[in-house]
């Protein structure tokens, strides 16, 4: 692939610096229409100075099933302080449940704002483009396409305003009122958030595609919106690099066609002018599956994250994710049923490698993961990050020109797999772990329980030290198991023990999930030190208590 990124990049950024593009805060007059004002958005009326309030957002889409018939809403979960948050389906014909969808072979795509409500930009454009859509020149969309947009998900932090010194006077903040990031709990599914994204949308309407709307802080890049994908090197391949090598190349180029701006990949670069190195790591987008698009990648489905950098101007972040969602959703109409039948491919593909390889302990897949270099390319890029304040108040705005420099760097977003464990035909697990259980059975994830005694051969792994590891910027302490895998024969295990047959579609997800070697695992997250504390109460070396199965149990 370095190949392919040398060809595609490198010429379209040089024709970009002469072209007609939107640097700095310009946007285009009148960009986003002209609108009754019962469908302008609050942060429209306020000229971009308010971002809509869980209300105000509750308003907006409460008029919606009664000014078009392609709309239904359903409630995906209620926060910790008993604020419904609103699932928006979009459909021609109109629909209102995942049942419906499948039966249409359309695929069904899922938008979202506000994970981190201080990051607010994807939220408002996401009301606009659901706008465009039901009443405006997108309503072809719904010919091949289901949209489901829930443009507020993390409610709670979005009620919990704070002042900034930016465009916005108040504005939501990152975490949920139960104190949790969100956008970590992809996969330990600790919030009601995740819990209701999972279960009630995931499990059931299986979108082939999520797009997570995001902004990050003090960037030097100067792409006006940069994409991610899921990386997490456990996760089949074949989705993550279409996302890679399919639709980001296509929407770079849609988006500074029909948009006047330059999109690029979501990295950082390194402290050095000129910078050599522009990557993933760099901007905290890890190869571990804890965020919402990365843990979905392990679904064998696509999934994006875009990121507008925090020296814009609030409008043109908001103009940027609208371009960007635009963008992407012309890609899906015209490219939706290969996609689908990509991801449908793959999930017979996962299926097949266990039925046809676990048995033999020879099938492995990934525990850990790095980036490395996918090639160079020329970005576009700030000298400095310095801030100014506006005479005659307290605001604080970047003091940069509007136009960036060009440099060349290597782009490092490639993941690859460093570690690896052998792949079981399932797993076995006590009926003490019945919470661990709980939380498979809510990622869709199917589990039967023994009904007789069974000897069976396979491995466990041997613990020989317990610790605490820090992760991430965050610093999470990470339950962290030392010791080695070994081999174990005619192991007994009663009537009721829990199997997890990896025999489906989500075998990468439950190998993720429960392997001890994985660091953002439920082991990791602390989920099981209950259970872990007292075996080790009783004596070290002690055994995880997940039993890998080779072969059939009978």
């Amino acid at each position: 692939m370095r190949t392919f990124l040398l060809l595609l990049f490198i010429p379209v950024s040089l024709f970009a610096q002469s072209s007609n593009i939107y640097w700095g805060n310009a946007i285009p007059e009148n960009w986003n229409g002209d609108w009754p004002n019962d469908l302008r958005t609050a942060c429209e009326k306020s000229g971009f100075t308010h971002t809509a309030t869980h209300n105000d957002i509750m308003d907006y889409l409460s008029e919606l099933p009664r000014k078009s018939e392609l709309v239904s809403t359903s409630t995906l979960f209620v926060s910790d302080r008993g604020l419904a948050s609103q699932l928006l389906i979009m459909a021609n014909p109109r629909i209102s449940s995942a049942q419906e969808a499948k039966a249409s072979g359309k695929p069904v795509i899922y938008l979202q704002g506000g994970i981190h409500p201080g990051e607010p930009e994807g939220k408002e454009a996401l009301l606009m483009v659901i706008r465009d859509i039901l009443f405006g020149e997108k309503k072809h969309l719904l010919d091949n396409l289901i949209i489901l947009v829930n443009p507020n998900f993390n409610v709670d932090g979005n009620e919990t305003r704070v002042i900034t010194n930016g465009d916005l006077k108040l504005m939501g903040t990152r975490r949920n009122a139960a104190g949790y990031d969100v956008n970590r709990d992809a996969l330990k599914l600790q919030t009601k958030n995740m819990q209701g994204a999972v279960s009630k949308l995931f499990a059931q309407w299986d979108p082939i595609l999520i797009y997570d709307t995001h902004r990050m802080e003090e960037t030097q890049h100067g792409y006006a919106i940069a994409h991610g994908g899921s990386n997490v090197p456990t996760a089949h391949a074949a989705p993550r690099d279409y996302v890679t090598y399919n639709i980001f190349p296509a929407l770079v180029d849609i988006a500074r066609k029909d948009y006047q701006i330059e999109v690029g990949m979501h990295c950082g670069l390194d402290d050095t002018w000129p910078p050599k190195v522009f990557s993933h790591d760099n901007s905290i987008w890890s190869t571990e599956g804890k965020f919402m698009v990365s843990g979905y990648g392990l679904r064998n489905r696509m999934a994006i994250i875009t990121e507008t950098p925090e020296r814009a101007s609030f409008e043109k972040a908001v103009y940027a994710q609208y371009a960007y969602t635009q963008a992407l959703l012309t890609y899906c109409h015209t490219h939706g049923q290969e996609m689908k039948a990509l991801c449908e491919k793959t999930d017979a593909e996962v299926v097949a490698q266990i039925k046809n390889h676990a048995s033999s302990g020879q099938l492995t897949n990934f525990t850990s993961g790095k980036y490395v270099s996918d090639g160079a390319l020329k970005i576009p890029a700030y000298r400095d990050t310095k801030k100014k304040f506006v005479p005659g108040s307290s605001v604080q705005v970047y003091d940069r020109p509007d136009t960036p420099e060009w440099v060349t760097v290597d782009l490092v977003t490639k993941p690859i797999g460093t570690h690896s464990a052998k792949v079981p035909n399932a797993y076995l697990l006590p009926e003490s772990l019945k919470p661990i259980v709980d939380k498979l059975k809510m990622h869709g994830v199917q589990v039967s329980q023994l009904e007789k005694a069974v000897k069976v051969n396979g491995e466990r792994y041997r613990v020989d030290r317990m610790e605490k590891r820090p992760m991430g910027f965050a610093k999470y302490p990470m339950t962290t198991l030392l010791g080695d895998f070994e081999q174990a024969k005619q192991q007994n295990y009663p009537a009721g023990t829990y199997l997890v047959s990896l025999e489906q579609p989500l075998a990468n997800l439950i190998f993720y999930c429960l392997e001890p070697q994985v660091r953002d695992g439920l082991m990791g997250w602390q989920l099981m030190d209950d259970q872990l504390q007292a075996l080790e109460q009783k004596g070290s070396p002690f055994y995880y208590p997940v039993f890998k199965v080779f072969g059939e149990v009978n």
